[in-house]
């Protein structure tokens, strides 16, 4: 196991599994791919989601009946998709229990994770400040600040970055955040479900362990549409999570400030719409609104509008029963792959034994590379991740399968998988 992981014991804070009541059969009628590619299963849902007919019917429409900018005219067009903006963003704040006026529509989690960084970070970190980070969070949890301490290093501020590890099962060592937290830590950023590890990642214990004045970033990636998230039971500052993770289009992502934080911001991005400069200072910036204030440009209007048949697309099946199915799904896929000879489990499900999960689980197979591996199961139409999956920091011994569901997945298809499985290792 790589050095980056804790092996100290931790308990599981996964909950029982839960009953599955989802039709999956019409649940995958309302995919048009799983219809054209019957053969196909996708198994990597952490990456991103297939789209269900209504996203695709909403992304088609915008292009062929009502293409226009929002707001830059006093046509009704325009009108009309500023209000089908506006309306998006209601239907997002609701799935995450926020105010709209707290919700900004970025690029995807990347750039929202970012938006964070440079927003926050450029203007309020000072020298000797620290940051805490671990180094086996995604990247885009991880690099923005990096960068930030590169540019506040040209200024003459030098802030620390202080790493925290996770444990041999997956989960944040509490131990190592209650070592390196300090007077002068600023910031913590972690993930809220694991997008490798597939664990919850014990947002309010941490929250206990840093204190109120410590900011939480959260990314939500692996956690937005697939269990509840609730912005004003996490206790956090930021949230992060992109729309194509959770069933609408690629190219639109979410970033939730709460109130409080909201002064604190500056603008990183200005041009047409958004902030402008104050009638008193050419070296001030006027943004009555977070959306003014972080918005600006043309945005990915299709994608946006894709938001709201997303969000009715989970509401419907209900969040809870998505959670369930996914953990149903994870015990199912634990249970077959563990009987694979040679298999070697990743931190998460497979190493904790826990009675569900979150639908990602990783694992490797004694002489049998995770490429070689993935080209195997690619030749039978079966579609998983391999490699370091974007880990900050890795080395050959970070590299997994991933296997990561969505409700739409089946226990067929797993047979399916693990059939190709054992006939690779004969």
């Amino acid at each position: 196991m790589a050095s980056t992981l804790a092996t100290a014991g931790t308990a599981c804070e996964i909950k029982p599994i839960a009953e599955d009541t989802v039709d999956v059969s019409a649940v995958r009628a309302q995919f048009p791919i799983l219809k054209e590619r019957p053969g196909v299963c996708f198994f990597d849902n952490a990456s991103t989601t297939q789209k269900p007919s209504e996203v695709i019917r909403v992304m088609t429409e915008y292009y062929s009946k009502s293409c226009s900018n929002a707001g830059r005219a006093s046509y009704r067009l325009s009108s009309q998709t500023l209000q089908a903006i506006q309306n998006s963003r209601a239907t997002v704040a609701q799935l995450i229990n926020a105010r709209p006026e707290d919700v900004v529509f970025t690029s995807g989690a990347t750039d929202s994770l970012n938006t964070v960084a440079l927003s926050w970070g450029l203007a309020n970190l000072n020298d000797g400040d620290e940051i805490m980070l671990c180094m086996q969070d995604h990247k885009s949890a991880v690099l923005p600040w990096f960068n930030v301490k590169r540019i506040l290093a040209g200024f003459g501020k030098n802030i620390k970055i202080v790493p925290f590890e996770i444990h041999d099962v997956g989960d944040y060592d509490l131990r190592t955040i209650r070592e390196g937290v300090s007077s002068k830590t600023r910031l913590i950023a972690m993930s809220h479900i694991h997008h490798v590890y597939g664990m919850d990642m014990e947002v309010s214990d941490i929250r206990e362990i840093v204190g109120p004045d410590v900011l939480i970033s959260l990314d939500a990636s692996q956690s937005a549409g697939h269990i509840p998230v609730d912005v004003k039971e996490l206790d956090v500052d930021f949230v992060s999570f992109s729309g194509h993770k959770m069933f609408a289009g690629n190219g639109v992502g979410v970033l939730w400030v709460s109130e409080k934080r909201q002064p604190e911001l500056t603008p990183v991005r200005v041009g047409g719409m958004g902030a402008t400069l104050s009638a008193e200072s050419e070296t001030e910036f006027s943004a009555p609104t977070l959306q003014d204030l972080l918005e600006s440009g043309t945005p990915n209007i299709p994608s946006i509008l894709s938001l709201v048949p997303a969000v009715e697309f989970v509401s419907n099946i209900g969040v809870e029963n998505i959670a369930a199915r996914l953990s149903n799904l994870t015990r199912y896929l634990y249970e077959k792959v563990k009987e694979i000879p040679g298999v070697d489990f990743g931190p998460g499900p497979g190493r904790c034994g826990c009675p569900g999960g979150y639908g990602i689980l990783a694992f490797r197979i004694q002489e049998v590379s995770v490429s070689d591996l993935g080209f195997m199961l690619d030749s039978e139409n079966i579609l998983v991740r391999t490699g370091d999956h974007c880990v900050s920091k890795a080395s050959e011994e970070d590299q997994y399968v991933r296997v990561s569901l969505q409700v739409y997945n089946t226990k067929e298809e797993i047979d399916a998988f693990i059939e190709v499985l054992e006939d690779s290792v004969c």
